[in-house]
């Protein structure tokens, strides 16, 4: 192996040394340049933050792939990871062992933080000589090593208390169990379209395409499930006569997918709506639920409360679907539509152009991990116990999930890829034209369910 960090590529063998900045595509400005028509013009670039790298996509077309899973923006790497840029195959060399330290359960802020304003107007990305398309997708696969290390290390009590918490939740208060509605959203995450080709009834077939046409208006069905299914929650409601309520809830978006499931692989039903629905609140055209709670993580850890205690109540005494969708089904679809394309938006102003000064605060604090909450001013006690207890590794497993722009606030919000419980709200202050962290939050959606109760 080489002295330092390399990048040894599997068709030629050759090492190219990690430096920072180090991009990679078929155009001749690249540092390393790849002749594939799989590659894009400018496809990845690396990254090197507090002696820790990072592999980021620069929005190719056939994608960043690390141990074949797609990278959606960017992802820390370790020694042995197996990289793919569109079809060349290169390996990581050189960096040190994997993590594995205790992660400790965070508990329930007692307040929010100020309003929220609209989100801002997504910044276009830069043009660049599109790639050859690759014939076929080619789906992702769960990656095993720095996903589930984490969870590997995670201490007996937070399992015990997660699990049990888990099992209330996911399986409702009748018991019935979720292996089907559980096993599809996991497929749907890799393939949605074979999912609901495979799930649901023939009947439903052209209801899921009119969902498909004012949810994903810009992007394509099958890349916007993924993002969906990846970041959602799931909840169950008691069996009646033979149906099973299922929900599927976004909450970044405040936008669930109702789903009717006879046994356990066949879904008979769904329909789109927006969490106020649930809640009796009437659906609201391009503002998130949590929004009205507050900006901070704390009004979308209880807005995600409710609206899942909504939805068991609702569905408790047999409801039908159509109850609730009956009104207007497509004012509750645009309504949704709305509101995950504020999301998406946000996500794309957020990744985009290279020099985001958002983006770059958020990728500076991820690297100073723990150290930056002495930095802050706000943040309560019991988050930065919490958030001291992660060891620095562990801070690559949050994903930037949502952002909105206050003018003098910035409020970003990132889920946990080893454990989709968990979400962190971070709070910049602009101070003289600079960025500084004012707020971090270390919040799990089990335990505002739970103080909800």
């Amino acid at each position: 192996m080489s002295d330092g960090p390399c990048l040894i590529l599997v068709g030629t063998g050759g090492r190219v040394p990690l430096a920072e900045g180090l991009t990679v595509g078929r155009g001749p400005d690249n540092a390393l340049r790849l002749d594939d028509g799989s590659v894009s013009s400018h496809h990845a670039v690396f990254r090197c933050l507090g002696g820790n790298w990072m592999l980021q996509d620069l929005g190719s077309t056939n994608g960043t792939w690390v141990n074949e899973e797609r990278v959606q923006e960017r992802v820390w790497l370790k020694e042995g990871d197996r990289l793919r840029f569109g079809l060349v195959m290169a390996q990581v060399g050189g960096l040190p062992a994997p993590f594995t330290a205790p992660l400790r359960p965070p508990p329930v802020p007692a307040r929010s933080l100020p309003p929220p304003v609209p989100l801002p107007q997504a910044t276009p990305a830069p043009g660049e000589t599109p790639s050859q398309p690759l014939p076929q997708p080619i789906p992702p696969t769960r990656r095993k090593g720095s996903r589930w290390g984490c969870l590997l290390g995670i201490a007996l009590p937070l399992l015990i208390i997660l699990a049990a918490l888990g099992v209330w939740l996911l399986m409702g208060r009748s018991g019935n169990s979720m292996a089907g509605p559980l096993a599809f959203r996991e497929s749907a995450r890799k393939n949605a379209p074979g999912a609901f080709q495979k799930a649901l009834a023939p009947s439903m077939q052209s209801r899921l395409g009119g969902i498909n046409e004012v949810l994903w208006p810009t992007a394509d069905a099958p890349v916007g499930w993924a993002f969906f299914f990846n970041t959602s929650l799931v909840a169950g409601a008691p069996e009646q006569k033979g149906l099973k309520p299922v929900l599927f809830y976004h909450p970044w978006a405040d936008v669930g997918l109702l789903t009717l499931w006879k046994g356990p692989e066949t879904m008979v039903d769904l329909e789109l709506v927006p969490g106020s629905a649930l809640r009796g609140e009437g659906p609201p055209f391009g503002s998130p639920g949590w929004a009205k709670e507050g900006y901070g993580p704390h009004g979308v850890g209880y807005t995600t409360a409710q609206t899942i205690r909504a939805f068991e109540r609702t569905f408790a005494d047999g409801t039908d679907l159509r109850k609730i969708t009956a009104a207007a089904p497509d004012a509750l679809r645009v309504a949704c539509g709305s509101q995950m394309a504020q999301v998406v938006r946000s996500l794309v102003t957020f990744s985009q152009p290279m020099n985001n000064p958002v983006r770059m605060a958020y990728i500076r604090l991820m690297a100073e991990g723990a150290t930056a909450v002495g930095q802050t001013r706000s943040t309560p006690s019991s988050s930065a116990e919490a958030l001291r207890a992660l060891p620095q590794e562990a801070w690559a497993a949050f994903k930037p999930t949502v952002m909105v722009d206050a003018g003098g606030k910035v409020l970003v919000m990132a889920h946990n890829g080893s454990n989709p419980d968990l979400f962190l709200g971070i709070v910049f202050q602009r101070e003289e034209g600079a960025l500084a962290p004012e707020r971090l939050d270390l919040l799990s959606f089990n335990a505002c369910y739970g103080g909800l109760k």
